[in-house]
């Protein structure tokens, strides 16, 4: 039998960050807790699934109040918009919505698709370099446009 104070595995997180979240709510808790693989996953990713991930120990006798602090719900930001200044179907005025699908999934940043004028693409075979263009890039649909 198992005593009070062994060290037992208690969850399996594919990334370190997420394992890491939780380490501190349970030290925050007053449960004291280790990681273990951490650092073989951060620097290969693809061994994850292999190695069962980042692995989350307790002691036996923490287990229960582990598993209680980690099924609960996280607490709400300390700072809400303010509902009352935003309608909820009111679209962000700021925001670029997408023309094709009216989505705010929307980024500014380097084209995806070829966006080559004649002198640019020119100028990108003597330079070695591609020259693109920034576009907005709709992640709903795929759209870009200026």
């Amino acid at each position: 039998m198992a005593s009070p104070d062994s060290v037992i595995f208690l969850e399996s997180y594919y990334e370190p960050i997420a394992a890491n979240l939780a380490r501190t709510r349970l030290e925050a808790a007053g449960i004291p807790c280790f990681l273990s693989n951490e650092n073989l996953v951060s620097i290969m990713p693809l061994y994850s699934p292999i190695t069962g991930g980042v692995r989350l120990h307790v002691r036996q006798r923490d287990a229960e109040a582990a598993i209680a602090v980690l099924s609960e719900v996280p607490v709400p930001l300390a700072t809400t918009p303010d509902v009352a200044s935003f309608a909820a179907d009111a679209p962000d005025p700021v925001a670029p919505r997408c023309p094709n699908c009216g989505s705010s999934d929307v980024a500014y940043g380097a084209a995806t698709r070829n966006t080559y004028s004649f002198w640019s693409g020119v100028l990108s075979v003597l330079l070695r370099y591609p020259l693109r263009g920034k576009r907005h890039h709709c992640f709903h649909c795929g759209h870009e446009f200026k």
